[in-house]
């Protein structure tokens, strides 16, 4: 077993991760003065603990200024957090105390974010407040898998397993549409055109996928059938068809976000989905319109490592007149 494959290996799975990635290796081969390999790399990561990645995280923000903001430096901890749950999940070297603490809700006091946001929100040398960036193309692959797997049966006959299906439903909508939270809970049964696969949304006639458009046709179907229905007929219910509240928490997202891939903001799946209007060329003001998004939360939607992105602007530039003589 080699440190430098287990890297790479995380890399080719989780490409958006690289550079953060890399620059805790840096770390790791700076100052482990043995070998990254065999028995000397299980003693290392047996051994690794919240302290040392925070070792890690204060060594790149205040030894070599890479990290100057607050959003970069909890996107740090929140990658090397994903990487060693993929060392707990790959490999058979055992952690508990770290893989614990990675896996322990943010809020209670010992866990990894906790300790890592202790630092981030005091320090002075990184500027701004922590704001929540878009879904990487990595984390958006993960939701999505996770929102079809709820939606592959058509009978959800638990609170559980019907709060799960309902979040998916609202979690793609968010991701495809970049529909607001708050203007997903006015979403109506009476919006969806089951029969042109459609749905309305502040006015725009939003054409649904073949996957989304079958999914959301089984589940309008079993709601009718249980009679969970609300008087004001919203789409976003419980199980007892009791209405999401403003508060995301009521929906389930946040948990099952942060279960998954260590966010709790639904304002990433929101930026998400703005990020690929704006990609296709959709003009602000048009989303602002669709989406129910506000000026600042529409500028906040690109991600500055975009690969994507890149691709895109190189493509229309390559159309530009005279081009091939510039």
């Amino acid at each position: 077993m080699d440190f430098n494959d287990i890297i790479n290996d995380f890399i080719e799975k989780y490409p958006d991760y690289k550079s953060d990635v890399i620059n805790f290796s840096e770390y790791v081969e700076k100052y482990w003065e043995n070998s990254l390999s065999g028995d000397s790399l299980r003693i290392l990561l047996k051994g690794i603990d919240v302290d040392f990645i925070l070792q890690s995280l204060i060594y790149n923000v205040e030894t070599i200024k890479r990290y100057k903001s607050k959003t970069k430096a909890k996107r740090y901890a929140t990658v090397i957090g994903q990487f060693f749950n993929y060392v707990r999940k790959t490999t058979d070297i055992g952690n508990s105390d770290l893989y614990d603490a990675i896996s322990y809700n943010r809020l209670r006091e010992n866990s990894y974010m906790q300790q890592m946001m202790s630092y981030i929100d005091k320090c002075e040398m990184l500027a701004g407040i922590v704001e929540q960036e878009p879904l990487t193309s990595t984390e958006a692959e993960k939701m999505l898998k996770w929102a079809n797997e709820q939606l592959t049966a058509h009978e959800w006959e638990d609170t559980t397993s019907f709060r799960k299906a309902m979040a998916a439903i609202g979690i793609k909508m968010m991701m495809l549409y970049g529909i607001t939270y708050r203007e997903l809970r006015k979403m109506k049964w009476s919006d969806y055109d089951e029969i042109y696969a459609c749905i309305m949304v502040n006015e725009f006639e939003l054409r649904l996928p073949l996957k989304l458009s079958i999914q959301l046709k089984n589940m309008r179907k079993f709601v009718f059938n249980r009679k969970i229905i609300n008087d004001e007929n919203l789409l976003f219910a419980d199980f007892h068809g009791e209405s999401w509240n403003d508060i995301t928490s009521s929906s389930g997202i946040p948990d099952y976000m942060g279960a998954l891939i260590g966010i709790t903001s639904v304002t990433s799946i929101v930026k998400y989905g703005i990020s690929q209007l704006l990609k296709a060329g959709l003009s602000d003001s048009v989303i602002k319109k669709v989406t129910g998004a506000s000026e600042k939360l529409i500028q906040g939607c690109l991600l500055h490592e975009d690969n994507e992105l890149k691709q895109i602007i190189n493509t229309k530039v390559l159309m530009a007149d005279w081009y091939y003589e510039f």
